[in-house]
């Protein structure tokens, strides 16, 4: 009997290992069939940039394009620079002129590409530090959405007398060398400059090797050691817009009004301005006004945008039904819903230099809504001259009404797709847990941010499929809202748990984020690209604004990233309106759209 028990059990115990095993190929196959899928998804959808809607133009259709990087072949000896010696990364520009042969002054047309390329020669390690260091920096690698770009490289065209910066999406160029890290590595990009002025080249590589994505469990940069870039002296790209163009500031006021809220655009200084900021409702920051390009935005006060969505009700003006906005997203919403309860006032003025207005206000007591991990559901009713107070929250009815609600905003507290939510965050999107509120008419969901401090890049596109599958169940005709990540940049990683917050991580997450929900929502997606507007700040205010540890903004860009997305939901493309407007308020709307 023994015998038998004890062969019993090794039976049983080779079963369980072959089950162990099995399990473990299962996984493997998983995590094979994820990255098929992540890198079939980049490679079939088109690259995103910020000037994609500007070529849609037909002022900019036919621009002269001699300068493009198609027609400017990179010389094959670059590929073999390895020899020279010098480690130090350049720039090159149309003609190949490089810092030691000198420069000149390009002239183009507004719009017109310039292709610049930065060149990363490897660097020589030697001695025992240098195979300590070489065992570290293994450790990283490059996503696979971007496996060729093993150096994160910041790059600005800087408007010498107007201040206007324009940053340079670069990607690796395609060769064999991009595949390896100890080989000369090569990255392009265009110049793309709407506004009359010289521009010249302002760049630095933040890290080498890989070293930007921390990813696998390799120790953060504690500290931060950009190099710069050499850029060819004299080298200056001018730009001639003539005073009739749409691009000139002069003509702003003619601009259609945004209809999107990824428009991209640059910040002018109010003194260069031709008009006063304030004549357009523009906020200003540290004495400049952010212009989109192609339209103007119009400055609604949160007064106005209530009233935008009081007239937009589901069936007609005179509904009771008050439309209702599910809003799911991170401390950046909750600063940005303080903004519109408050109806402003929330850090507005002397207030504004408090420091749970430049950064992190988790610590703060808000009368009108609670907001903290304490709270995940919060129901805020809200009209033009009270603003919003929560009436519900988890469940619990609060002892306050709200006299003639306009809109309802059901708001859930979420730490993205992160173990950070206390509960499991598909929870959230159970029929239950939605159908417990108002239904509808318009869907925000703020991602990126949590996301690229916590979780690795597989494993986020595998939460992200499932939180389509998810809100398509639970949304089948709304139009979706996506947030897009805050710009990070210039300093390296912290906060306590460390946030491994990186620039290309937050880019390439959310590049990717927007490319999937791209492909499953159609029409239907609109984008809301709050990191353009950091990211297109001069560069030492762009230090200033990215300085916090959880990576909020100030208050006073927290009210640009609500007027954007204000523009774009106050108009007919996005709002979802069944019945329509009443007669007269369509007209007004369509007026002001014309």
């Amino acid at each position: 009997m023994l015998w038998l028990a004890d062969a019993g059990w090794r039976q049983a115990a080779g079963r369980i290992r072959l089950n162990a095993k099995a399990r473990r190929w299962a996984l493997v196959a998983a995590a094979v069939a994820l990255i098929v899928l992540v890198l079939r998804l980049c490679a079939t959808i088109p690259r995103l940039d910020d000037e994609r809607h500007l070529r849609s133009d037909k002022s900019v259709q036919s621009i002269d394009r001699r300068y493009s990087c198609a027609a400017q072949p990179l010389d094959a000896a670059v590929w073999d620079l390895r020899a020279a010696g010098s480690s130090r990364p350049f720039a090159i520009l149309p003609a190949g002129r490089r810092l030691s042969n000198g420069g000149g002054v390009l002239k183009v047309t507004a719009g017109q590409p310039v292709c610049v390329r930065i060149v990363v020669p490897p660097t020589s390690l030697g001695g025992v530090l240098a195979k300590q260091e070489k065992t570290i920096v293994e450790l990283f690698q490059p996503l696979p959405s971007e496996p060729g770009l093993w150096d994160s490289i910041v790059l600005d065209a800087v408007g010498q007398k107007s201040g206007i910066s324009i940053p340079i999406r670069l990607r690796p160029m395609q060769h064999a060398h991009m595949a390896r890290r100890d080989a000369v590595h090569v990255y392009e990009g265009e110049l793309r400059a709407y506004d009359a002025d010289v521009f010249a080249l302002d760049g630095v590589v933040e890290y080498r090797d890989a070293a930007w994505n921390y990813e696998q469990p390799a120790p953060l940069p504690s500290t931060y050691r950009p190099e710069s870039i050499a850029v060819p002296r004299g080298a200056l790209v001018k730009v001639i817009v003539p005073r009739a163009s749409s691009f000139h500031p002069g003509n702003y006021a003619r601009l259609p009004v945004c209809q999107r809220a990824d428009e991209p655009g640059r910040w002018i200084s109010t003194e260069a301005l031709p008009f006063a900021a304030e004549t357009h409702g523009l906020p200003v920051y540290s004495g400049r006004a952010w212009l989109p390009y192609r339209c103007r935005l119009r400055g609604y006060t949160y007064s106005e945008f209530l009233q935008c969505l009081d007239d937009h009700r589901p069936f007609a003006s005179d509904s009771p039904e008050k439309y209702t906005i599910h809003w799911f997203g991170d401390t950046n919403t909750r600063r940005a819903l303080k903004k519109i309860t408050s109806l402003g006032a929330w850090c507005s003025g002397t207030m504004a230099t408090r420091s749970q207005c430049l950064c992190d206000d988790s610590g703060e007591a808000f009368p009108r809504f609670t907001g903290q991990n304490t709270v995940r559901d919060t129901l805020l009713e809200l009209n033009d001259e009270d603003g919003g107070w929560s009436v519900r929250e988890d469940g619990a009815k609060k002892d306050r009404d709200m006299s003639n609600p306009q809109a309802r905003i059901y708001f859930h507290r979420w730490e993205g797709l992160t173990r950070y939510n206390g509960a499991r965050w598909q929870t959230t999107l159970q029929p239950d847990r939605i159908g417990a509120y108002p239904r509808a008419d318009l869907v925000v969901v703020s991602l990126g941010n949590m996301d690229v401090s916590f979780t690795q890049f597989l494993e986020h596109a595998r939460q992200l499929n499932e939180l389509v599958e998810l809100l398509q169940a639970a949304y089948d005709d709304q139009h979706i809202v996506l947030r897009m990540p805050q710009y990070f940049c210039c300093r390296a990683p912290s906060g306590n748990p460390p946030r491994r917050m990186q620039r290309d991580r937050n880019r390439l997450y959310g590049e990717y984020m927007r490319r999937l929900f791209e492909l499953h929502f159609g029409t239907r997606l609109h984008v809301w690209d709050v990191g353009s507007i950091a990211e297109t700040l001069p560069l030492e205010l762009r230090k200033e604004v990215t300085a916090c540890a959880v990576n909020t903004v100030p208050s006073e860009l927290v009210d640009l990233e609500n007027l954007q997305l204000i523009n774009g939901i106050c108009n007919p493309a996005m709002l979802r309106s069944k019945g329509g407007l009443a007669a007269g308020r369509r007209d007004a709307a369509n007026a002001e759209l014309a």
